[in-house]
């Protein structure tokens, strides 16, 4: 595996000042995630979206992460979200990650989803299984509406498990 990570459409055409509020759960994935838009010149800030109280673990393992990886990590309580799911389709996490970047001023969020994102002449985004079906989360993201998907980065969408995996190792994540 090499060391620049420049696939998928669009990729090549953001600015090396734009934000990401990457969503971060503490697995080794959205790690990945975050190390893959570091590389492609992004600087990424991570936001653990709590929808329940039992999340206190994973928020403490984000945090070592985001630690490790050099970035700040906030804590986005959003049970109140979660238990109004029409909020942002059966994605709630999504509608706390926007709220807050755009308090945070930040214009992309991002996730360990498995899917990846085009955008048609037309201007409308569309949803397309991962490169690796093996995990697929296309079907569900496409029920986001335009406006999220629009801001929305899988970085995660264009590599097999395979090569996530190589990568992980490298960064002993």
């Amino acid at each position: 595996m090499n060391d620049t990570f420049l696939p998928g459409s669009g990729f090549d055409t953001y600015e090396s000042q734009d934000k990401v509020l990457m969503q971060m759960d503490g697995s080794t994935e959205a790690a990945v995630a975050v190390r893959i838009l570091q590389q492609q010149g992004f600087a990424v800030v991570g936001a653990v979206v709590r929808l329940a109280p039992e999340q206190a673990e994973a928020a403490q393992r984000a945090q070592k992460a985001a630690e490790a990886l050099g970035i700040e990590c906030i804590l986005l309580n959003a049970e109140a979200l979660a238990q109004q799911p029409e909020a942002a389709g059966a994605w709630p996490q999504f509608a706390a990650l926007l709220t807050a970047a755009d308090k945070l001023g930040i214009q992309y969020i991002g996730s360990s989803s498995r899917a990846r994102l085009e955008v048609g002449t037309d201007g409308v985004h569309t949803v397309l299984p991962p490169v690796d079906a093996a995990r697929d989360d296309s079907t569900a993201l496409a029920a986001l509406p335009q406006e999220t998907l629009a801001r929305l980065l899988l970085p995660l969408g264009e590599f097999d498990a395979g090569d996530l995996a190589e990568l992980a190792q490298e960064l002993q994540l």
